[in-house]
């Protein structure tokens, strides 16, 4: 059990929370698949919410997940600067997602973190 997904889940959170969230209670959230729903729970129990949730799947969109606004990549330039906690499985994504990011003038460690 204790080797469990979950417990890697709240490992993750437990760290996070303690070091690149611990300035604040608020994170914008990049991906709500299962990962990223998990992670979010995690953080939750640690008092960790999104203020935004980015995501592509069309039904998310212009919803509200966890109170937090789910918008598309695009409206990322424009939102407050927050830490920015990546949730997206696959590598190929995630390459994808750094670039943009990188492009925004934003710093992986400093900026974001991919936490899948």
């Amino acid at each position: 059990p204790e080797y469990a997904p979950r417990r890697f889940t709240d490992c993750k959170a437990h760290f996070l929370a303690r070091s690149f969230l611990a300035g604040g209670e608020r994170y914008i959230l990049w991906g709500y698949g299962g990962t990223g729903r998990a992670l979010c729970a995690a953080l939750e129990r640690h008092g960790k919410r999104p203020s935004q949730i980015i995501d592509l799947h069309p039904g998310r969109l212009g919803n509200r997940i966890r109170g937090a606004p789910v918008l598309s990549p695009d409206a990322l330039p424009r939102l407050e600067r927050a830490p920015l906690l990546i949730s997206v499985a696959g590598a190929g994504p995630r390459a994808e997602i750094r670039a943009a990011l990188n492009g925004m003038n934003l710093a992986e460690t400093r900026d974001y973190l991919c936490c899948a």
